[in-house]
């Protein structure tokens, strides 16, 4: 919490902070203590609750996990809804449209997510029944366990889930457009824009796209799929190279620039930014280092003759010479 911040922004991050770790007892009485120390702190950490009890109630195809631009600007009654639309809002509502102009660009996914992997970090979600989930940098999901099935809804970014095989409870992720049941396996799955990409590292998975008119079609180790819309493609890749991240490492075979700076982003809070079309449909080959994105994004960038201007440390230009 810093000093430039607002009650509101403030009580935002409290708010995500206790989500993620409600164990953690320094991090309770450090809160208890911001909270005391200003009338202010109480309001908008009431304010932030009945936000986030407004966000929960919001169908799931509403939300985003986009940048969220801001889409509440202050203007006169009448001339937005009407006195008496307005008035039937209620303070919720309107907390709601007003915590847009501060939240994080994913604050909508973190609010519905069980775990969540800070920029640059990733995370490690231990379940119940034996299986691991590692989620790559701003990757979220949500869990559903109980005695008849053990689900989870990959919100965004990417996953590697090393499952324990259980015939009487399917293991399922889901996505907006694909379901992958797990046959006893190691499999990675990547939100990419609209888009499912499934890959296979160890035994195999089933793969059905909600729109597609096949019943499914089983992967198997090194084995990938793009499913988008009711479109699909797939291909192999070297075993060793799926779920790579987790061990660090950014492997591009034949990919586009404008992909493998999509895959960067997660991993700097340093914005970039590509500003030419054509070198963003240049493809590399290579290997990079994803703890060192800078040095990463200049070295994908310059296979081309590309160049990367930092602006204020905290933005990136990517441009052509």
């Amino acid at each position: 919490m810093t000093e430039r911040q607002t009650p509101a922004q403030a009580a935002a991050g409290w708010y995500l902070y206790l989500r993620e770790d409600p164990d953690d007892e320094g991090l309770k009485n450090r809160f208890k203590e911001w909270l005391e120390s200003d009338p202010a702190h109480k309001q908008a950490w009431a304010d932030m609750n009945t936000t986030a009890s407004v966000m929960a109630e919001i169908p799931s195809f509403l939300h985003t996990s986009t940048s969220i631009a801001p889409a509440f600007v202050p203007q006169k009654p009448e001339r937005v809804l009407g006195r008496r639309l307005l008035s039937g809002c209620g303070l919720a509502l309107m907390a709601a449209c007003a915590a847009m102009i501060f939240v994080a660009p994913d604050m909508l996914v973190r609010l519905r997510a069980d775990h969540y992997a800070p920029v640059a970090e990733t995370r490690d979600v231990r379940l119940a029944d034996g299986s691991e989930i590692i989620l790559a940098p701003q990757a979220a999901i949500s869990i559903t366990m109980n005695a008849s099935e053990r689900s989870i809804h990959l919100l965004q970014g990417e996953a590697l889930f090393n499952v324990h095989h259980d015939p009487k409870r399917l293991f399922r992720v889901t996505t907006e457009n694909a379901v992958i049941t797990d046959i006893g396996t190691i499999f990675d799955v990547r939100m990419e824009g609209a888009a499912t990409v499934v890959a296979v590292r160890e035994g195999s998975v089933r793969v059905i796209a909600h729109r597609s008119p096949v019943a499914g079609r089983d992967l198997r180790a090194g084995e990938w799929e793009r499913v988008s819309g009711a479109a699909s493609a797939s291909g192999v890749v070297p075993v060793a190279t799926i779920g790579a991240w987790r061990d660090g490492l950014l492997v591009a075979r034949n990919e586009t620039v404008g992909n493998m700076i999509g895959a960067l982003r997660p991993w700097t809070s340093t914005r970039i930014i590509l500003t030419d079309r054509k070198l963003s449909d240049k493809r590399v080959t290579g290997t990079y280092n994803l703890h060192q994105p800078e040095a990463a994004l200049r070295q994908i960038v310059d296979t081309y003759g590309g160049h990367v201007s930092s602006w204020a440390s905290w933005v990136d230009i990517v441009s052509a010479r």
